[in-house]
């Protein structure tokens, strides 16, 4: 920048409000960097030294048993194996082998592996004085590392699915050899009870790196909103950079980026969650607590019903927590609903009982009424940036917000207009997008809801993807080009029965290795995460398995 421009500038200011954008020789070139691209796959284990081990019922097969069950009784939550468990009795010293060879979603290198978990169901001693542990074996010392134990999983009961993870204080490459070996066992803590395994598989977690061009500063300033002031933020290859100036700062009230708004010469400190392509969850809207070892790395929870508490309990369990809540309708039931003016939600001079606006039956079916909101209104916007702001008091790393895909819905209620508030798709697009860029300024990642025949328009504004029956309707594809192609997570949900108990002609996913994108093609296994639900109440005991 010359230097009659730098000081002409602060003259500048005080005549136009505004800034000027980030001049052609201020502008970073492009280079090359290292960028980290994460993933993880469950795999089975390839061999046992020992063949031993018959359960007390009679059942012989040892662990051939055990890895049949790993390969056929670990979809879901709370899929068993239980009848065709193997007991372990409290002299067993032997092990089990994974191989890194047996991932099929990429190939890491020993030190590209970043986390191991074992996957398992357990039933037997879980106290004090008699309790079992599981172990890795740490090549870097020759040792065994404990990694957990049964101690308060219940004294024989049979756990729901558990994820035991290797500490945090551990190096994951040092329990992988050379070759690429990992070894896991579970062995007696204390006591002289056996204890009995139904499945036991390994999770592997990886960052491998690849060449990444980095976009330049102008780019970069562009791509965060910024322009003028300091800006500081991850740049397209992943990487954390500060921009000195995204241009010459003339007024404080109009200059920011990076999510979070600021004044002239100020960093934002803002990084959104990321949820890459691959990523599991589980989805859970009516209780207020579920347990922390549920097998997925995302928890969706309802933003009214889940304690702050709750909340950081799940993430230091090592859960990403995402909060629901409606953006596109009115619940007279929210702690909040004395907020939305009569007119977001029923026509001055109507009876709102009886509401074209209300969704469905709800009104007389004996629950609470639910209606759809016009979502032009300021008003509905300032309670929507009131639940953004409460999801982020609670320490949610992300929002789903529903029912944004209203204009579309003039079939489903009794009113031939749009939605009944004459809702355009334009509208309706930049309604979604201010809600992005809300949940943006408030350092939030957010999900877009449904809204298929948008998914074009929209997909660069949102983080992730959450979707409802796209399988059983077949339209999951523009997922795959706008978000999976793009390493965004897409979350789907399938139902065997519909809302009215009828039984869906979804077809499911079956066998070891489902893509979960049945009756979709062109996606890789994992590209989307599905989970089926016996019926449409969203309830992780309501789960009847994932394609994963």
């Amino acid at each position: 920048m010359s230097n009659w421009s730098a000081w002409l500038f602060p003259c500048l200011a005080l005549l136009t409000p505004g800034c000027m954008p980030l001049e052609a020789d201020d502008v970073r070139e492009p280079e090359a960097q290292q960028q980290a691209l994460p993933g993880s796959e469950v795999i089975d284990f390839a061999s046992a030294s020992t063949q031993a081990n018959t359960d007390a019922s009679g059942k012989s097969g040892g662990m051939a048993v055990l890895k049949t069950n790993s390969a056929n009784c670990t979809v879901g939550a709370y899929a068993d194996c239980y009848a065709q468990y193997i007991e372990f009795s409290p002299s067993y010293t032997g092990s089990l082998s994974f191989n890194l060879s047996s991932l099929t979603l990429a190939a890491p290198t020993p030190a590209q592996v970043t986390q191991l978990s074992l996957l398992t169901k357990y039933q037997g001693p879980g106290v004090a004085t008699s309790y079992y542990q599981w172990q890795l074996y740490k090549f870097s010392t020759s040792s065994w590392v404990s990694i957990a134990n049964s101690q308060g999983r219940g004294d024989w009961v049979w756990t729901p699915a558990l994820t035991l993870a290797l500490p945090t204080t551990e190096v994951a490459s040092n329990f992988v050899s050379s070759t690429g070996e990992i070894r896991a066992r579970i062995i007696k803590g204390a006591g002289t009870d056996a204890a009995q395994l139904d499945s036991l598989r390994l999770q592997v977690a990886w960052d491998i790196s690849t060449t990444c061009t980095a976009e330049t500063d102008a780019a970069f300033c562009t791509r965060l909103g910024a322009s003028c002031g300091q800006v500081s933020g991850t740049d397209n290859c992943g990487q954390a950079r500060t921009v000195a100036s995204c241009g010459a700062c003339q007024s404080p009230q109009t200059c920011g980026g990076g999510g979070t708004p600021n004044v002239c010469g100020e960093a934002s400190s803002c990084t959104v969650a990321a949820f890459p392509k691959g990523t599991t969850w589980m989805w859970d809207l009516e209780h207020n607590a579920i347990p922390t070892n549920l097998n997925a790395q995302v928890y969706v929870v309802d933003l009214f019903n889940t304690t702050a508490a709750k909340i950081q309990e799940y993430k230091t369990a090592g859960k990403k927590v995402v909060c629901y809540f409606s953006a596109g309708s009115y619940e007279n039931w929210r702690d909040d609903a004395n907020q939305f003016p009569q007119d977001t939600y029923c026509t001055p001079g109507e009876n709102c009982a009886q509401s074209v606006h209300i969704m469905g039956d709800w009104c007389t079916s004996g629950g609470g009424c639910e209606w759809w909101l016009d979502h032009r209104k300021q008003a509905v916007r300032t309670v929507m940036t009131s639940r953004m702001q409460l999801a982020k008091n609670k320490g949610c790393d992300a929002v789903e917000p529903d029912n944004i895909d209203g204009y579309s819905h003039d079939d489903e209620i009794n009113c031939t207009d749009q939605a009944c508030w004459g809702l355009t798709a334009a509208n309706q697009l930049d309604y979604n997008r201010w809600l992005a860029t809300t949940a943006h300024s408030l350092c939030l990642g957010i999900a877009l809801k449904n809204d298929v025949d948008q998914i074009p328009a929209l997909a660069d504004s949102f983080d992730f993807a959450i979707n409802e029956e796209c399988q059983r309707f077949n339209e999951c594809g523009a997922y795959k080009t706008w978000f999976t192609n793009k390493n965004k997570a897409v979350f789907n949900a399938e139902y065997r029965k519909d809302s009215s108990g009828d039984i869906t002609n979804w077809t499911s996913c079956t066998g070891t290795g489902a893509t979960c994108a049945c009756g979709e093609s062109g996606f890789a296994q994992g590209d989307m995460r599905t989970l089926v639900f016996s019926t449409a109440s969203v309830r992780y005991d309501n789960l009847q398995f994932t394609c994963w």
